[in-house]
């Protein structure tokens, strides 16, 4: 990929050369009123092709990321709707938080006085957040198993996505108007119980308990891994109170 960059550079300058020289041969002096422009151009040009080219090589690594589970098996267990997750979400988090309370209060008057400082230093307001856009959120039981011959390439169950329809390229989810939801929280079987998705890239067969944040009124989806179509989920009717 560099190497294209820096032939797609080399003859750029290489053209940008070519014109000089012959504007200076053919109209002297007076020919070479217009190239500063010329090389502006050349420039938005240059820019422009070589986006194009980084984001051909992106979308080709995510390609080839997604092959281990080409033509991957789903078995879909249980779909429920559930209420929005706590921002807590396993119970190592609330360990943390714990752990945290009382090393907080003992520091508290400390950085109360730090805190004023800080207030009459910076009278800035932060800019309001963005409101967060609506989401219905459902939990997803189900066994994804990779086609034989995988071997030991590994994929990541947080990496996906659900969408309105099948896609071949990542091309078709920039609009964003395809994509209807995202992985929101992922437990993995370990034999016995579901547990965290660490480390988060596993091989072979697994077990998922999947919660997913999907658009409202969102009644079928396709799920993806990046431009791999794995299965199709049918969503009952979101109940809050489940």
């Amino acid at each position: 990929m560099l190497r294209l960059i820096l032939l797609a550079v080399l003859f750029l300058l290489v053209l940008g050369g070519v014109l000089a020289v012959e504007l200076y041969h053919f109209f002297g002096w007076k020919g070479m009123l217009p190239f500063p422009f010329i090389v502006l151009a050349l420039i938005w040009v240059g820019k422009i092709f070589i986006g194009k080219l980084i984001k051909l090589f992106a979308l080709g690594l995510f390609s080839m990321k997604s092959g281990v589970l080409r033509g991957a098996g789903m078995t879909v267990h249980s779909i429920a709707s559930v209420p929005k997750p706590s921002e807590f979400n396993d119970a190592h988090e609330y360990e943390e938080a714990d752990a945290h309370k009382h090393h907080n209060e003992t520091d508290a008057k400390d950085s109360c006085a730090e805190e004023l400082q800080e207030e009459e230093v910076d009278d800035e307001k932060p800019e309001p957040a963005e409101p967060e856009k609506p989401r219905n959120y459902y939990t997803v039981e189900l066994t994804i198993t990779p086609r034989e011959g995988g071997g030991d390439r590994v994929w990541e169950p947080g990496e996906f996505i659900l969408t309105s329809e099948r896609i071949k390229s990542l091309a078709d989810l920039e609009d964003g108007e395809k994509e209807v939801g995202a992985t929101h929280e992922v437990q993995v079987w370990d034999g016995s119980k579901f547990g965290p998705d660490d480390p988060g890239k596993y091989p072979g067969q697994q077990r998922l308990k999947v919660t997913f944040a999907i658009v409202p009124g969102t009644s079928k989806a396709w799920l993806q891994y990046y431009n791999e179509t794995i299965g199709s989920l049918e969503l009952p009717p979101w109940q809050p109170t489940a």
